[in-house]
């Protein structure tokens, strides 16, 4: 080690360049990859449920100027035209379920959400700001939602829908542990009491699912719909079968849409679930891509940038390595001299950078950038939630960047260095 610190400060007008470079580079990566790895880890938070395996078809009413709408079936009963799409659906070769979604389910540009206060145990436990919201997720109960999509109970089981009356709710973990943490959920009341609503007692939770992809941690709820209110279901879901083509699958059932027609009421356009996932979060992947794409050209320029000054400096070293090679030094020795010059020049040069930006941070009072609220990140904590998770993960990946790049650069040249004749190297001093 003594050797490799000599050998910088023997040529400090070389290693202060590639020094100050290698701030420079720090200060950077440092400033890019903190937010594509935040959005990144956002973006793969799971889904929670079976999107794999959907297939969501939406519900039309014909058009009363169409030559096809039929005026005697208008004011049939809501509840057994919607269910004899179902019906049919359910009976559809590959598919295993279906049940109805609203314009507030999964996937879908409607939302509606509440405020609610976590319990103010958690004030005690460092937690300064209490607030969260809670996506609602409407459903038809007694229609096996939770078990066509695939949502699972606390423990990991699939969810069994208990009985509801349309006033009663079923609830996320994340909500139950913020607003009930030292008792069970079941059997409590989620809202406050008011002339509108009477009552919201809680008959069930389950594991936390994201709203749409890119959400992030949220907390959602699950509110009762029937045929008596103005919401009427949007689309119905099919679960396939385990081992059906889902592409294959909605080729033929488009092919087929004209026999799925119940009174005014018809089945169109056919989605994969995967597809419509991807739809929804299209503008946060077109924002994340960008980023993304600095984030190669900033490494490609790393890589060619300090890789290639150290490959420069290696190469000035031939004379040096013929010396060293009189003198009996061995060319593992030579080898490792160089590679070790690389590899603290990058550590020295990492560690100055990330003072300076860190510094810089603290004069902006370290913002944390995030995709939940305080409780809930106190509840479900991710390694960006921490300043010392978040700024440990991020200057590590920097370190092992420039670490690799810096190797890179001085492996190659190190190996020629250390194999050159004595004779030659001598020639060329």
């Amino acid at each position: 080690m003594t050797q490799i610190f000599k050998s910088i400060l023997g040529r400090k007008t070389r290693s202060a360049a590639l020094f100050l470079e290698i701030v420079i580079v720090t200060i950077i990566g440092w400033i890019i990859i903190e937010p594509v790895a935040v959005d990144t880890t956002t973006a793969l938070i799971p889904a929670g449920y079976d999107y794999d395996r959907l297939v969501m078809v939406a519900i039309a009413r014909l058009d009363e100027s169409s030559n096809k709408f039929d005026r005697t079936k208008d004011k049939d009963d809501k509840e057994r035209l919607f269910g004899n799409l179902l019906r049919m659906a359910r009976q559809r070769q590959g598919v295993e379920n279906a049940t109805y979604a609203y314009y507030q389910s999964f996937e879908m540009d409607g939302r509606s959400s509440n405020g609610s206060q976590a319990d103010s145990t958690y004030a005690a436990k460092g937690v300064e700001d209490r607030y969260f919201s809670m996506t609602c997720i409407e459903y038809m109960p007694n229609t096996e939602f939770f078990s066509t999509f695939g949502i699972k109970d606390v423990n990991g089981k699939t969810f069994i829908e208990p009985e509801n009356d349309g006033n009663r709710y079923i609830i996320s973990n994340s909500v139950a542990k913020a607003v009930f943490p030292d008792s069970t959920a079941i059997g409590k009341e989620l809202f406050p009491k008011s002339e509108w609503r009477p009552t919201s007692t809680v008959l069930g939770v389950t594991q936390d699912v994201p709203y749409n992809k890119g959400d992030g941690r949220i907390g959602t709820y699950y509110a009762a719909r029937d045929w008596e209110g103005w919401t009427l279901p949007y689309a119905i879901v099919m679960r396939l079968g385990e081992g059906v083509n889902p592409r294959k699958f909605i080729e033929k059932l488009t092919a087929d849409l004209s026999q799925y027609r119940s009174g005014n009421l018809y089945l169109t356009h056919p989605v994969y679930m995967s597809d419509k996932r991807d739809e929804i979060f299209a503008e946060k992947q077109r924002a994340l891509t960008q980023k993304w794409i600095i984030v190669a050209f900033f490494l490609i320029n790393v890589l060619l940038g300090v890789a290639g000054t150290f490959y420069v400096q290696c190469k000035t070293r031939i004379p040096d390595a013929g010396v060293m090679r009189a003198f009996g030094a061995t060319r593992s020795r030579i080898f490792g001299n160089i590679l070790g010059e690389a590899l603290v020049t990058a550590f020295l040069g990492w560690l100055i950078g990330s003072v300076i930006y860190l510094i810089y941070l603290k004069t902006q009072g370290f913002p944390m950038e995030s995709d939940a609220t305080e409780v809930i990140r106190y509840l479900r904590p991710i390694w960006h939630d921490t300043k010392l998770g978040r700024y440990s993960v991020i200057g590590g990946i920097i370190l092992l960047l420039l670490l690799l790049t810096s190797a890179l650069g001085a492996w190659l040249p190190a190996r020629k260095v250390g194999r050159v004749p004595i004779v030659d190297s001598l020639r060329d001093e």
